[in-house]
């Protein structure tokens, strides 16, 4: 050994730990940094293969070498690449597409390096551990088969000690065979690799972790399970010691020690003895109790090391002093950390990442965290597939809650039976994944709940109930879940098994008390038919007797942070990986249309235009936040979701980049411990209407005792409109959500904006504040004239513009009387080469106003040679999205400008409205709007000369903000277990809907504005 002092990394025994004992000699290698080439092996055959699950017998297994012989290696596809790496990463599009997924590689690749072992490790006992792999890898030390697994995504370890050669050069290679996956959130259907069915997973092929080899004597630490305890200063330490000598050992000293992670401070100390180790695993068990130790919290995430040290190795663990569960607090269910409530704000990750697809780099890990806190979540859910290990180490150090599932963990009933050799192979795949994932994270302080199924539309089997034991005797100390999403109705007794669970320290299975709810579909934005009153709003719950868990709820899709992506991607000088060049193109289309169609003084950058988008949703998310919090029921809300990607899952908070997409205090300050929150019943309005107004108290510092309540209304220049007083009590402890006061009448009386502020108040000392803005428009008809006409068949437009005063004709065939023609549902006729009475009418010097029908009119003046129209594009909706934004101009008098459509413009936003956008490349656009991931933006709104007149066409929604609407619904998409409608209220019309009331009466009179 050339120095005493060997750096250690974590993977299945190894620590991040400068050696420095001449007691420790535990000495490791790490083959990650070393450079490795990659070599497609095109003409390999695997498709029929028969496969193995551990434990395997690696003399009785097919020995597959490179196709043609190992020369195949001496001409790589790539070559110098570092681990993690996948052949997407480096050689998407190998084929010469690129296209979507077009460019993904499915088979056999090779990955190879060479590595110097030092002489002093003859005689030791030589593991080779891999972090993970996917899918299945044939490891080759020297030429020689020595390994294989195919339990994706999960750490093994390999016996090379017969292998290796210290003192030379070793050469290593890995099969890697990648037979299929996914690009995208389901896990749900399972794979076929010839006779066999395999777990879902993402579809990337390589080494997707850290490898290293790793030296120590025969007598060594194989594992470390600190189990934390209902007492959070007490652990319980599982230390498996390993003698791989052929006979037991007699007594051996144990030392165990822990000291602060970050610090020399030593707060423990201890030599035991342990007697007869037999030849292969020894189990020994030991309590410690610590009162001086600091609890780990997401508040305060105070890590200590344990380090225990046998013969000559020294193994050393992380961990946290900390207990998470369930306590009954007269009559409800609630989560507790440390003896503190908590109330969880997760996010649905499903694990994408850039350049490598499937495995974050360390920085990108730490971005992640931070980016959850800085959103003021204090949770996050690895979902439909397994976590990271770097991800959950920043978790443990900056402190987040996680919640993992293992991915892919289904029963595919109809193709099983309990006696195959498919079922047998499935099941022991799925369950030795678990059994991984368990034994590989189990001592993160900041995970806290297992779950084996993402909705899952079965019961569960004789097989889950033995894999839940299963798990549950890994790891007895965390919530377990059966399923996420488990039924309609709280109470509803048929649905009692989907809820299935196991508590902490405890093997009783429970049909009732865990309550998990998915509605995945979002509105498209927040609008006012999320808050009626009290106990009256969206996500409202009153079932206290169990957990209640809004688990993935509300997806509303927004574009990534295009511009911060493309910097990222330029500074690393490469743009190659499975989507780089997708970025690239999708800034570029965004930057073009914003300096080329007068939106730059509206947007200046592309980030303006993305932050601006992705607002939005955090709105949305933050205000749904505040209603669980102050019904102090719900115990868990999941944004859906977490990540986007280059394909879907736009619903994403944050991109794949981990940027958040908005401007992280629009959101964070809805996840503050303490605030007031103003809630309104209409935030658009009428002037001369009424918004009543209720005040509740987020409270999650005890804040308690008499105050007096203070609500100011100010116009935009800070003039006071109105103030309320009242005096109120505010409880503390437990409750974490308190109305304060209901029924404030607010009346606006002039146009825009009005903000209610809250204040709390004791003395002269100010305890908590809070706020909610209003809009408010009168509708405007100076300017506008009886001198037109409408073409209608549904009189809509008629019985609206009546009721503003005018009587406009009604136009059905010929040349239009008046000065414009406002066109709804009406088909346009004289269609070809020939002359039109329309548009000879507008060519000398009217106005054309289109607001329903627009694709069909689009054609039609298309077919004129009037509009350069190349299709439409319905914008998406849920975790695809698309957005609406507009720029200054007198169409919008009166109206917000130079903004992304949010809840002033509910009216068009919500996914229930018809959503359209048109591809024109002729005319002045005004509206814009974006969908999921296409490269384009399209126009919503657009102005085109024709002759001396003009002719207006838009999307909108106009005729629906026009009719009387009953109920407002969004529907609502179960991951794909079921549709159905969510009817948020049916008492009344969308009174939001005066905005496009008035765009309507502003489209009127641009008529009279002259080109």
């Amino acid at each position: 050994m050339k120095s005493a002092i060997k750096k250690i990394f974590v993977l299945t025994g190894c620590v991040l730990l400068l050696v420095t004992s001449m007691r420790a000699q535990r000495a490791c290698l790490n083959l990650s940094e070393t450079l490795w080439n990659i070599t497609l092996d095109r003409s390999a055959v695997w498709q029929n293969d028969s496969l193995y699950v551990p434990p395997v017998n690696i003399h009785d297994l097919p020995v597959h070498i490179p196709t043609g012989g190992w020369n195949l290696l001496d001409t790589p596809d790539k070559i110098g690449v570092t681990l993690p790496a996948t052949v997407e990463q480096h050689l998407w599009g190998w084929n010469g597409e690129t296209f979507g997924v077009t460019g993904n590689y499915v088979g056999v690749s090779w990955f190879d390096t060479k590595i110097n072992v030092p002489a002093d490790w003859r005689n030791k006992r030589i593991v080779m551990n891999v972090a993970s792999v996917r899918f299945r890898a044939e490891i080759f030390v020297n030429k020689k088969l020595v390994g294989y697994d195919l339990v994706n995504s999960t750490p093994f370890a390999v016996d090379v000690t017969p292998f290796i050669l210290p003192g030379q050069e070793n050469v290593i290679a890995f099969r890697i065979t990648d037979p299929n996956g996914n690009f995208n959130w389901k896990d749900s259907q399972v794979y076929t690799w010839g006779e066999y069915r395999t777990n879902p997973s993402h579809g990337f092929g390589g080494i997707t972790g850290k490898v290293e080899l790793v030296a120590t004597d025969k007598l060594y630490i194989g594992d470390v399970f600190i189990k934390n305890q209902p007492d959070p200063h007490s652990i319980e330490v599982e230390v498996t010691a390993c003698n791989e000598t052929k006979n037991p050992m007699k007594a051996q000293k144990m030392l165990l020690t822990v000291k602060e992670h970050k610090g020399e401070k030593v707060l423990y100390r201890k030599e035991y003895s342990v007697e007869n180790l037999v030849v292969g695993e020894n189990k020994q068990t030991f309590h410690i109790h610590l009162p001086v130790a600091k609890l780990w919290s997401t508040d305060s995430p105070h890590l200590y090391d344990l380090s225990v040290s046998v013969g000559t190795d020294n193994y050393t663990q992380r961990f946290g002093f900390r207990w998470f569960e369930v306590k009954d607090i007269h009559g409800d269910k609630q989560f507790f950390l440390n003896g503190k409530r908590i109330v969880l704000r997760t996010a649905i990750s499903w694990s994408f990442w850039p350049d490598n697809g499937i495995t974050p780099s360390d920085e990108l890990a730490r971005r992640q965290v931070e980016s959850a806190k800085k959103l003021g979540l204090n949770m996050l859910n690895f979902h439909r597939t397994i976590g990271h290990s770097n991800v959950l180490d920043y978790a443990d150090e900056l402190g987040l809650l996680y919640f993992e599932e293992p991915g892919g963990n289904q029963y595919p009933i109809s193709h099983f039976n309990d006696n195959n050799k498919q079922s047998k192979f499935y099941f022991a795949y799925r369950n030795e994944k678990l059994v991984r994932m368990i034994k590989r994270d189990r001592n993160h302080p900041s995970l806290v709940i297992y779950n084996l199924h993402n909705e899952r539309g079965a019961w569960p089997q004789v097989q889950d109930y033995a894999q839940m034991r299963m798990a549950h005797s890994l790891d007895p100390t965390r919530i377990l879940t059966y399923n996420s999403s488990n039924g309609e109705n709280p109470e509803n007794e048929a649905n009692a098994r989907f809820k299935l669970h196991l508590m902490p320290n405890d093997t009783t299975f429970y049909d009732y008390g865990w309550y998990d709810r998915h509605h995945a579909g979002g509105p498209g934005c927040y609008h006012d038919n999320l808050y009626w009153g009290k106990d009256n709003y969206h996500r409202f719950s009153d079932h206290k007797d169990e957990i209640i868990y809004w688990g993935e709820d509300g997806a509303i899709g927004t574009p990534p942070r295009l511009q911060l992506i493309r910097d990222e991607i330029l500074q690393s000088g490469t743009t190659s990986g499975w989507e780089a060049m997708d970025y690239m193109k999708w800034y570029d289309a965004y930057d073009s249309f914003l300096k080329h169609n007068g939106f730059a003084k509206a947007f200046p950058t592309v980030d303006d235009l993305t932050r601006a988008m992705g607002n939005v949703a955090f709105y949305y998310q933050g205000r749904v936040i505040e209603n669980i919090r102050i019904s102090n029921t719900v115990d868990a809300y999941a944004v859906n979701g977490w990540e986007s990607m280059k394909l879907e899952n736009h619903s994403g908070i944050v991109d794949n980049y981990r940027y958040p997409k908005g401007d992280v205090e629009v959101m964070a300050r809805y996840n503050q411990p303490l605030f007031l929150a103003v809630k309104m019943n209409r935030k658009v309005l009428n002037v001369g209407d009424t918004t009543i107004v209720d005040t509740y108290i987020v409270n999650e510092k005890n804040l308690k005792g008499n105050y007096s309540l203070q609500l100011i209304a100010k116009d935009a220049e800070g003039t006071v409109l109105a103030t309320h007083v009242s005096s109120v009590h505010v409880k503390g402890g437990n409750v974490y959500g308190q109305c304060l006061q209901i029924g404030w009448n607010f009346v606006p009386r002039a146009t825009g904006y009005v903000c209610i502020e809250a204040k709390l108040v004791k003395g002269k000392k100010t305890f908590a504040t809070g706020d909610d803005s209003l809009f408010a428009v009168s509708l405007n008809t100076k300017g506008i004239t009886a001198n037109g006409s409408i073409a209608d068949t549904t009189g809509v437009l008629s019985n609206f513009m009546k009721t503003v005063g005018f009587d406009i004709p009604e136009y059905k065939e010929g040349t239009p009387s008046g000065d414009y023609l406002l066109v709804g549902a009406f088909e346009p006729t004289q269609w070809g080469s020939g002359m039109s009475d329309i548009m000879e009418w507008v060519y000398k010097g009217h106005t054309l106003i289109i607001v329903d029908n627009a694709e069909r009119w689009a054609e039609f003046l298309a077919d004129k040679e009037v509009l350069d129209y190349r299709g439409s594009k319905k914008l998406g909706t849920a975790w695809y999205g698309g957005n609406f934004f507009n720029r200054e101009h007198p169409i919008f008098d009166g109206l917000p400008v130079n903004c992304v459509f949010n809840w002033e413009y509910q009216c068009f936003a919500t996914y229930n409205r018809h959503r359209v956008g048109l591809r024109c490349f002729n005319g002045e656009t005004l509206v814009a709007c974006v969908s999921d991931h296409k490269k384009e933006v399209y126009s919503a709104l657009s102005v085109i000369p024709a002759g001396r007149g003009k002719i207006i066409i838009t999307t909108l929604d106009i005729p629906a903000c026009i009719k009387d609407v009953k109920a407002y619904t969004v529907p609502v998409d179960l991951d794909g277990m079921n549709e159905s409608m969510n009817t948020f209220n049916t008492k009344s019309e969308n009174r939001a809907n005066v905005v496009g009331q008035q765009l309507l009466l502003n489209l009127i009179k641009e008529s009279n504005r002259s080109l």
